[in-house]
């Protein structure tokens, strides 16, 4: 596996425009028996609607949640942009 950054962006549905504050959580399952996944830490937006979580082994599959609600859950990608 190589290490990598995921950044996740999040945009308004209504206008595309990006959306700062807010708290999102990222998680990656585990692929087997001694691989239990693990947890990315929790980090909100910037101006431009970002998070990066570093050091993420990729591929994986995950679950990105936002403000407390799951929004996400598979493939994990160096860049994922969501409407909300």
């Amino acid at each position: 596996m190589a290490i990598f950054m995921v950044t996740v962006r999040l945009l308004k549905k209504s206008d595309g425009k990006p959306i700062w504050g807010e708290k999102i959580y990222i998680s990656r399952h585990g692929s087997g028996f001694l691989d239990v996944g693990g947890v990315f830490g929790s980090e909100k937006t910037n101006k431009d609607g970002e998070v990066c979580f570093f050091k993420l082994d990729l591929p994986a599959r995950g679950k990105i949640v936002v403000d407390g609600h799951e929004i996400y859950d598979g493939e994990l990608e160096k860049i994922m942009i969501f409407r909300i």
